[in-house]
């Protein structure tokens, strides 16, 4: 490595001073928007779904779960997404969890 790469690597990695400082307030806050969302569009496809054959309608928030969470689960990375996407994959976790105790009450 010659001393002129090592001048372009410094340039290339960002440097602490310029980052900008993470907004935990505002990000935290649309975590839980997002989560309970998505915990009350399951339970409310559950209380569709569920309302003629109680398994399908668990069945159906455990297909809505597996593909929103795969789809999300490449965007967590992302520096605005991720607040989104962990929001979301709680949400999601809820509301499976949501599904499966309402249909265990036979609700």
């Amino acid at each position: 490595m010659t001393p002129a790469d090592r001048v372009e690597t410094r340039l290339l990695l960002p440097d602490d001073a310029t980052r900008e400082p993470t907004p935990w307030v505002l990000g935290l806050f649309v975590t839980a928007v997002c989560a309970l969302f998505w915990t009350f569009v399951l339970v409310g496809v559950y209380q569709l779904i569920g309302a003629a054959i109680s398994w399908l309608g668990v069945l159906a928030v455990a297909v809505v779960c597996v593909g929103l969470g795969w789809t999300l689960w490449d965007l967590r990375d992302r520096p605005v997404w991720r607040w989104i996407v962990w929001g979301s994959v709680i949400g999601l976790l809820a509301g499976l969890g949501s599904a499966i105790a309402l249909c265990a009450l036979g609700r």
